[in-house]
């Protein structure tokens, strides 16, 4: 939805914002600058993904500031990733000033005070999630927010595509909560990725990742996710080496418990088995019955009625 209006500051910008971001402040840019000003407006889409919030928003010449007075309003202590998609944008938080350029990457802590300034027409796509998420120590966190990560990272890459696509597609609510812990295991790798003692982890956060984003295209398969990560299908199979799942393994994984959650939605009753199976790469009922009841332990159909729990 658009905010704005011809004249001056526009209050329902400011409002939208505020009420998305927890008192999030919109101010115009001080003049004489080389700017050029005109109305304060912009956009806001949202989609909630269990932990993670992702949002799409731009919008005109302007700072967004969080202020010591607005802190209180912050639940959770969530952390902000910013991804940039057009103009350019500068984040300042504490000592720190990161630009981000489109396809840049920043993380900072919405707990403290922060700005962003766009000096042109811009668009991010943002995603919010408690401090606790991150499978790191807090002097890991505080490192990761002291630089961004490029457009020349392909983990940045994939975490841009995984929030647009959820904003764009507003994914049913089992696929939404699988979406945010795939872009949560995304970020860890991101935050964590230089200490980590294996230097496959990465790679394989990111191939996960980019699976999950994935999961529901038909056409999907081990050479398909090879290519898109430049590696050789023998390749991908020596990474996923003595993990517990390979790729693959965990794409069926991934589709299984997305099934799941959406036979158990009261939202998705009128939708038939077949059709949410078919939606998770699972065209043939036989086979899809046979392994859904392999890996659950229960039918389909029983587990839709409620006869039953799956483990």
């Amino acid at each position: 939805m658009t905010h704005g209006d011809s004249g001056g500051v526009s209050e329902r910008w400011r409002t939208a914002l505020a009420d998305a971001f927890a008192g999030l402040q919109a101010e115009r840019l001080p003049p004489g600058q080389n700017v050029l000003l005109g109305p304060l407006a912009g956009a806001i889409e949202h989609a909630s993904l269990g932990r993670v919030d992702a949002f799409r928003v731009g919008g005109t010449p302007q700072v967004v500031r969080r202020t010591r007075r607005s802190l209180a309003d912050v639940p959770d202590e969530p952390f902000k990733v910013c991804v940039q998609r057009h103009g350019r944008s500068v984040v300042r938080q504490g000592g720190t000033e990161i630009v981000l350029r489109p396809g840049d990457i920043a993380i900072y802590d919405t707990s403290r005070p922060y700005e962003l300034r766009f000096d042109e027409r811009w668009e991010v796509l943002a995603m919010t999630l408690p401090r606790r998420a991150l499978a790191a120590s807090d002097s890991v966190i505080e490192r990761s927010m002291s630089h961004g990560w490029t457009a020349a990272d392909g983990r940045t890459g994939v975490l841009g595509h995984l929030l647009g696509s959820a904003v764009r597609d507003t994914p049913q609510p089992g696929g939404a909560t699988h979406l945010g812990e795939a872009a949560i295991q995304l970020l860890s790798s991101l935050v964590g990725g230089e200490n980590q003692a294996d230097p496959g982890e990465a790679l394989r956060a990111r191939v996960i990742a980019h699976v999950e984003a994935h999961a529901s295209d038909p056409d999907l398969s081990h050479d398909a996710v090879a290519a898109a990560h430049g590696l050789s299908p023998r390749s991908l199979h020596r990474l996923f080496e003595g993990q517990p799942r390979s790729a693959m393994a965990h794409l069926r994984e991934f589709r299984l418990l997305a099934i799941r959650d959406a036979l158990l939605d009261p939202a998705q009753a009128s939708r038939s088995t077949a059709t949410i199976a078919s939606r998770w790469g699972f065209p043939d009922p036989s086979h899809f019955a046979r392994t859904f009841r392999s890996r659950f332990g229960v039918t389909p159909g029983a587990l839709r009625k409620g006869s039953l729990t799956p483990v």
